[in-house]
């Protein structure tokens, strides 16, 4: 890749680089070209494009975009909080932001599906904003549906609770499960932004639908039935799917996945490039979605900017300023704060 392209990749994948992203790379603009804004993010058999240019990056997740756990409770993210940290991660030079909570919230009172068979459209407000945000600093994002886990924001243990389903797993085989699962998809996809015109499966900001986050008991009639349907409702995006750790057999051999998703905690530039390989060599295309941000040293991220199998890697995770001083807080270790900036 071009010079600085690769400097760029390198010094966002290592949190000892990260100002070196800021000092050494031109300095991140609001606005992006119009001529990419409205232009889908493609893939073409291991690879990615835009505009028919390879299309590699480094980001971060924020996972609580949507949602916020962080201050006094559960709770909407101020405007504020949103878009300093998305502002954050562009002047980081991050091209792709992976948010949770965008697209995964179930069982609060806040949520987007608080209850089953209830919708609030309340809970797109902040939603909106982001993804309108995003758009403005030429960020996209990829958008998990559920989550393999029982969070704040809810996942597929909360709709096997709320079928009776006996073990949260039966979420991948039980008739009724998959109907909620599509009925939710369908009221998150089809939803209209005020703030762009677009449905979110139309938004060219959304790279990607995730089917869920590290979704460890995915069997390939699940991945295939629903890549297949939200594939359907947004041909133009893409489908990504992956598990916690290690490469999913499923997500790696189902024709309705374009990217599978590999988590690592903690990293190991290593592993990322045997499994990069293992990817790209069944025709998908590979990003390390989530890595413990702490654990890459700088000679790993040029590894890794250096390997054309890597497409992506998302540093876990990224934090900004607090709605009224200091920074806000967070306690899984993997925090990066834009104070460090």
């Amino acid at each position: 890749m071009p010079r600085h392209r690769r400097r760029t990749l390198t010094a966002l994948l290592t949190v000892g680089a990260l100002v070196t992203a800021t000092v050494a790379s031109s300095p991140a603009t609001a606005d992006p070209p119009t001529r990419t804004a409205d232009t889908f993010v493609e893939r073409e058999e291991t690879t990615l494009t835009l505009q028919g240019e390879p299309f590699r990056f480094a980001g971060t997740n924020l996972y609580w975009l949507g949602l916020n756990e962080n201050v006094g409770g559960v709770d909407h993210p101020t405007y504020f909080r949103i878009d300093d940290a998305l502002k954050t991660a562009r002047a980081m030079n991050a091209t792709v932001v992976r948010s949770h909570t965008l697209g995964t919230s179930l069982g609060c009172v806040p949520c987007i599906q608080p209850e089953p068979g209830e919708f609030n459209e309340d809970a797109f407000a902040p939603i909106d904003y982001a993804i309108a945000r995003a758009r403005a600093y030429g960020l996209r994002l990829i958008v998990p549906l559920t989550d393999q886990w029982d969070y704040y924001h809810g996942g597929h243990p909360t709709m096997a609770k709320w079928l009776g389903l006996q073990d949260p797993e039966d979420f991948y085989a039980a008739p009724r499960a998959k109907a909620a699962y599509k009925e939710y998809s369908q009221q998150v996809l089809n939803h209209r932004n005020p703030y762009t015109g677009l449905r979110y499966k139309d938004d060219p900001t959304i790279m990607s639908w995730e089917l869920g986050n590290e979704l460890n008991g995915m069997t390939r009639d699940w991945v295939d039935e629903m890549g297949a349907y939200l594939g359907k409702m947004a041909p133009r995006q893409l489908i990504s799917a992956g598990r916690q750790q290690g490469v999913d057999t499923s997500a790696l051999v189902s024709p309705e996945v374009d990217i599978v998703d590999v988590h690592y905690y903690p990293s190991s530039a290593v592993t990322m490039a045997a499994d990069a390989a293992r990817v790209t060599g069944r025709g998908k295309v590979y990003i390390a979605g989530e890595h413990g941000s702490d654990s890459l040293t700088a000679a790993d991220a040029l590894t890794l900017a250096d390997d054309p199998n890597v497409t992506g890697v998302l540093s876990w995770s990224l934090f900004g300023h607090a709605d009224d001083h200091g920074y806000v807080q967070h306690d899984d270790g993997g925090a990066v704060h834009s104070g460090n900036l």
